[in-house]
């Protein structure tokens, strides 16, 4: 039987002492974590006797807690005590997080609570390395060679990636910019997992019949339903407000407007309606920022027509889901997370500049690469989209 999201690595430790355990460490973003769905039945294939826990961030545990592949799944906060205290909502002062450090190291020398991490990021942080030195597993997989998340001043002498990963897959000689399923299908055959292709890890979803959906019994009479994804990490890689407007004027009076994100998103998304109506004041506009849980939000955008987002995690959840989708992306990381998917039913739209691969290092006023897609091309995109004659079928 799996065990529940609050389970702690302890006791983890404490109910499989006959297993190999081993710790999936995935600590990044909700995009991240999706692209690497598909990654975790070819894990459990590697392992199958072991007891396998994924460990996210807090907010993401909802999306993956269903996995059938996995054993647990925690809340990355819960693997060290540093994480434990300040998930309660105190601060580490420096004078205590040396002693907090120490202590945890020790104790998991000699209560080792995982006998294999994994950690399959491609260019470590910091913070993560923290977390994998205070663990101290029997042996630890992860990937070394690419930078772009190194300090400005290299790592730490204590969590150089070279000498905390045990086994190392080096990707210092590939294309920076390669797409992440790429590299997790290395990363998988650097580990031993056999006879895997791209197809083989596509991301997946796991979800119960009692999942909300927003939009079930919405009456439509005929209208398509758009949904929308306005928000963003930051705030440089969104689409101004006033580009809706002109979007729904051109795509007609008839549509259901339906706006996804957090509940950080919730002033744009009142800004992106406003523009709406003052375009198409028949529209109907439903807003649902700050209302889902993630598996709420996947099978809500599975009830859309159409997703039209920024770079985020409802974009990736159309496209795993084969919703169509048009995808608004600057060239920060173009190539790496975007584009992807059947390109019959994702479109991405970029305004490609000299700058592109800046990590998000933007030298411009506002990201050009994004404000340069106009409402005009995602208007043609979503008639394309919309009318295909897979609509039909």
């Amino acid at each position: 039987m799996k065990e529940t999201s609050s389970s702690t690595a302890g006791e983890t430790r404490h109910l499989n002492m006959d297993r190999t355990r081993v710790l999936i460490l995935r600590p990044d973003n909700i995009g991240d974590v999706l692209l690497f769905t598909g990654a975790l039945r070819h894990i459990r294939n590697l392992y199958p006797e072991a007891h396998i826990t994924l460990a996210v961030q807090a907010h993401i545990v909802n999306l993956v807690e269903l996995c059938p592949h996995i054993d647990a799944c925690v809340p990355v906060d819960e693997l060290t005590w540093r994480g434990k205290v300040e998930h309660k909502g105190f601060t580490v002062k420096p004078e205590m997080e040396r002693a907090i450090t120490i202590a945890n190291k020790l104790w998991n020398f000699f209560y080792r609570p995982f006998d294999i991490v994994i950690y399959p990021v491609k260019s470590p942080q910091v913070p993560h390395l923290r977390i994998i030195d205070c663990l101290n597993g029997g042996k630890t997989f992860g990937m070394t060679g690419c930078n772009l998340n190194a300090p400005g001043k290299g790592y730490p002498e204590t969590l150089k990636p070279s000498s905390l990963l045990k086994k190392q897959l080096d990707v210092s000689t590939s294309d920076p910019w390669v797409h992440e399923l790429l590299i997790t299908l290395d990363f998988l055959v650097f580990m031993g997992c056999e006879a895997i292709s791209l197809d083989d890890i596509r991301p997946e979803f796991w979800l119960d019949d009692s999942e909300k959906n927003h939009l079930h019994g919405l009456q439509r009479n005929g209208r398509n339903v758009i949904g929308l994804f306005p928000g963003a990490s930051h705030r440089e890689r969104r689409w101004e407000s006033h580009n809706y407007g002109e979007l729904a004027k051109r795509l007609g009076q008839q549509q259901i407007y339906v706006i996804f994100g957090s509940s950080e998103d919730r002033e744009l998304a009142k800004q992106a309606a406003l523009f709406i109506k003052a375009n198409c004041e028949n529209a109907e506009i439903l807003d649902f920022t700050g209302q889902s849980t993630l598996r709420t939000l996947v099978k809500t955008i599975m009830s859309c027509d159409l997703l039209i987002s920024m770079d985020t995690s409802g974009l990736h959840m159309a496209v795993a889901a084969g919703v169509p989708a048009i995808g608004i992306v600057g060239g920060g990381h173009f190539g790496r997370f975007v584009p992807w998917g059947d390109p019959a039913k994702h479109i991405f739209l970029t305004n490609k500049t000299g700058c592109f691969h800046c990590n998000w290092q933007c030298i411009h006023d506002e990201a050009e690469c994004i404000t340069g897609v106009s409402p005009q091309e995602v208007a043609m995109a979503a008639s394309k989209l919309l009318n295909y004659e897979w609509q039909q079928s």
